[in-house]
């Protein structure tokens, strides 16, 4: 998925063009004999041949080609050279430059010159030709007549194209959410390109010239689409199973619906009023807010598969891993199996042991951390054998103490795997030390509601000789990113150093958990 901003306003100044040159071409079919003879009268009295084909359609429609050409012509050619960084950009950046002064030329002082031929040369105060720049009496005795404009127009699209090629640089940035954020300005553009030509369509086919219905259509139309947007795409998926009529969806409903209208009613001009705003925000709350929750539940699968493809982001990532962890694990449990029978036959307890729990941990990763959830249990099974294991590594050093206080009782909930390991890494990788005092603390409780996760280490410099100097482990950034996702506001974690010890807690409300309080919250119902 790519955002599609510049392909809609592409389509959006062609509809435009098209738009204006089909108003010149039903205004010369519906001529009355009168008003062609207002055209001509002009050039009768000049003694010049009169053709109102050639006199006035085809430079009112070459005005707008060269105005739509432009714009193509700066977009597709000129700005791409200029946003594009590559090798020989001096020499691009100079031809951009010189296609800049180009196209200023012909937007300005070449519209002048086709004012000669149009009614305006002799009727100075009319206005049927929009877009000519730089309008003079006598266009051929004024070379740069309406460059001045011109620069100034191409100044703005060069400023507008870098703020939209810095928007869609960072919406199609690679993230959690980057296909629903691409989801909802795609379908904003789509909507400006409909919503702008209605009133262009109107206007240029005098269909409506009463500035309160245009007044009224950007006051209304604007929030109308905001509050869609923001109730299909943010509150109502946020709102899940919840009531209506909840203050945390309710009150951002009706303060964001009230600032749009609010924001949206400056198009209402010397017709502003606090009546109108209300009306507005009736209309919003009253008709766009069911209209909405209707097309949501429409596309809500698709939306919320959106919204979640963050979580199946970090599962994709944390599945790659264990891919690539996955090395002939056959031959792997059989090196151990193999390693384990002969460390018992030369009476090598320990080592035995070691290997035993080696082979549990290769097993829990192979299999167990694959799943989305498991069994805390398996989960603090993993932990004890990598302490374990640990202790085996360190056990020659007396400076070293290790503590863990990882509770016996017996544990309902479920955890997301690998979710406690990476604090415990972290703290083997930086707080031990083979030629200095260090201790490790681990302390894990839980209860009916809570898991609560403690790990101390001492601070000192990592020696070269330690083997776990450079191993990474999996990473604190990628458990936040986890936590963030699969436990978003039911997780609290802090981590720094206090003293002389570097501490992490962190407290889940696991799953059982969750359904525990939600069984609470019934039975006082």
């Amino acid at each position: 998925m790519k955002v599609r901003w510049k392909e809609h306003e592409v389509v959006l100044v062609t509809l435009i063009a098209v738009i204006i040159i089909a108003s010149y071409i039903w205004d010369m079919f519906w001529l009355t004999p009168a008003q062609m003879a207002t055209y001509a009268a002009p050039f009768i009295k000049a003694h010049i041949p009169f053709n109102y084909f050639e006199r006035v359609l085809l430079p009112q429609i070459g005005t707008t080609l060269l105005l739509w050409l432009s714009y193509l012509w700066v977009n597709r050619l000129v700005l791409p050279q200029l946003f594009n960084t590559g090798k020989n950009y001096a020499g691009r950046f100079i031809w951009a430059v010189l296609q800049f002064i180009i196209i200023a030329y012909i937007i300005g002082p070449v519209n002048n010159y086709i004012s000669f031929y149009v009614n305006q040369y002799y009727h100075p105060a009319s206005s049927f030709l929009p877009f000519t720049f730089g309008f003079h009496p006598q266009p051929f005795l004024n070379a740069l007549g309406g460059i001045n404009d011109a620069f100034v127009l191409l100044f703005l699209c060069i400023v507008y194209a870098v703020f939209r090629t810095l928007i869609t640089n960072y919406l199609e940035r690679e993230s959690e959410r980057r296909s629903y954020r691409i989801l909802i300005v795609n379908q904003t553009t789509t909507f400006l390109v409909v919503f702008l030509c209605i009133p262009v369509f109107t206007s240029v086919f005098n269909l409506v010239t009463d500035h309160i219905y245009y007044a009224g259509y950007f006051a209304l139309i604007l929030p109308v689409q905001a509050v869609f947007v923001t109730n299909t795409y943010w509150l109502f998926p946020l709102k899940g199973d919840r009531s209506f009529f909840k203050w945390q969806f309710l009150g951002p409903l009706l303060f964001l619906s009230f600032c749009y209208c609010l924001l949206f009613s400056i198009a209402l001009g010397s017709s502003w009023s606090l009546i109108m705003i209300l009306f507005s925000w009736a209309i919003q709350l009253i008709f766009v807010t069911p209209i909405s929750w209707l097309d949501y539940q429409q596309r809500k699968d698709k939306i919320l598969q959106l919204r979640g493809a963050e979580k199946a982001l970090v599962k994709s990532n944390a599945d790659l891993y264990a891919l690539r962890s996955q090395i002939n694990p056959h031959f792997l449990f059989n090196a151990f199996n193999t390693l384990y029978g002969t460390a018992l036959i030369e009476g090598s307890v320990k080592t035995a042991e070691g290997i035993q729990k080696l082979g549990d941990m290769m097993r829990f990763m192979l299999h167990d951390n694959t799943l989305d959830y498991i069994a805390m249990e398996r989960e603090i099974e993993y932990l004890k054998n990598y302490i374990d294991l640990q202790k085996l590594r360190t056990q020659t050093s007396e400076d070293i103490i290790i503590e863990d206080n990882i509770g016996e009782q017996v544990y309902n909930h479920k955890l997301a795997p690998m979710l406690l390991i990476p604090f415990v890494e972290n703290a083997f990788k930086h707080g031990i030390s083979l030629t200095g005092k260090s201790w490790i603390k681990i302390k894990l409780e839980c209860n009916d509601q809570y898991i609560s996760f403690e790990v101390r280490n001492s601070l000192h410099t990592q020696v070269d000789k330690d083997p776990e100097k450079n191993q990474s482990g999996v990473g604190l950034n990628n458990v936040q990113q986890r936590l963030r996702i699969l436990y978003k506001g039911k997780h609290q974690l802090s981590y720094g150093i206090q003293g002389d010890e570097f501490v992490v807690k962190l407290q889940i409300e696991p799953v059982v958990g969750i359904l525990y309080k939600k069984a609470i919250k019934l039975n006082w119902m």
